[in-house]
């Protein structure tokens, strides 16, 4: 199968059933928002240069915009038929309300013909995290050990994927 390449624009649109949130691309003035919603809910953050790395390059962030405000981000990327999603977190302040789920699903369905695979790898001790994504249909498959940083140590990473419609 021939997969059409990931652009950012393709991926854009607004969330359904979660109300006005809508998908834009990261933009420069949006990097010290997306980069304070990591530092409040990662124990061990990405980089601010990180983040700015995501314009423009290979790796698609995508910011979750409430009118004004910014309630969250996701980061993917695909190549050879394989999606990753990188990474993905709400505000505290925007928590709870579903969005999470409705980011997901909208990049599901944005991703069919782009990849037949979505990955991802999730802190073992993220159990909401891993909760959202079996209600998904994300599934099991590998485990890193000792992958993340954390406190005192590190933590294993559960490898998850979710099998895309194909066109």
């Amino acid at each position: 199968m021939a997969f059409k390449p990931l652009r950012i624009e393709d991926l854009s649109g607004y969330l359904q059933s979660t109300g006005p949130y809508e998908l834009v691309p990261l933009e420069a003035e949006l990097v010290d928002s997306v980069w304070g919603i990591e530092r409040s809910v990662q124990s061990h953050p990405w980089s601010r240069a990180l983040f700015e790395d995501c314009i423009g390059s290979r790796q698609s962030c995508l910011v979750v915009k409430h009118g004004d405000d910014i309630a969250g981000y996701l980061i993917v990327c695909a190549a050879a038929g394989n999606a990753e999603l990188l990474n993905i977190a709400i505000s505290p302040a925007f928590q709870r309300r579903g969005i999470a789920r409705s980011a997901l699903e909208h990049l599901i369905t944005k991703l069919t013909g782009i990849a037949d695979t979505l990955y991802l790898e999730v802190r073992e001790s993220n159990t909401r995290a891993i909760a959202l994504y079996d209600h998904i249909g994300f599934v099991e498959v590998g485990l890193r050990t000792g992958y993340y940083p954390a406190n005192g140590g590190r933590e294993d990473a559960v490898i998850m994927a979710y099998t895309l419609e194909t066109e």
